[in-house]
């Protein structure tokens, strides 16, 4: 069974006080929030083992925050092209599906994390603020429409 954490980045620094859009930095904010949820989703549920993140600067951040909370002892942070803004999600599906990892969390944009999560689970709408992570699960094949929403977590209720 795949356990997979869909995340938006956290909050971000105001695109006019950044170089480009790319190198736009997390707040501090933002990084407080993603500590808060994270510590309270590791108490809730199996940590994750591999953190995948967009080559965005905030989503790096926000991938070295929430692995900072688990430990980097115990979690893999890696860049993951598929998703950078734009996301192709057959693409991103076949890319975790090669993985071996069974708890993974995906660190991308809007409005890419809501397409994804309503693709993931077959519909819906669901608002992403900045720092939000979804839990679905896949029991059966990783593919669209296969999995299920588990969980959501909003970062607002942290900081």
């Amino acid at each position: 069974m795949l356990k997979l954490w869909l995340a938006r980045h956290g909050e971000a620094v105001d695109p006019d006080l950044a170089r480009s859009d790319f190198h736009r930095t997390l707040t501090e904010t933002g990084r407080q929030q993603l500590t808060g949820l994270t510590r309270w989703l590791i108490d809730r549920v199996e940590p994750p083992e591999l953190i995948l993140h967009s080559p965005l600067v905030r989503a790096q951040q926000t991938a070295e925050t929430i692995a900072a909370e688990i430990g980097t002892d115990i979690v893999t942070v890696r860049l993951e092209e598929a998703l950078s803004p734009g996301i192709d999600i057959d693409e991103l599906l076949r890319r975790i599906s090669s993985t071996a990892a069974e708890r993974i969390v995906c660190v991308g944009h809007q409005p890419d994390m809501s397409r994804c999560l309503a693709d993931m689970i077959g519909g819906g709408m669901i608002h992403y603020s900045p720092g939000t992570i979804a839990g679905v699960e896949f029991s059966g094949p990783i593919v669209r429409h296969g999995g299920r929403l588990r969980w959501l977590a909003d970062p607002h209720w942290f900081g």
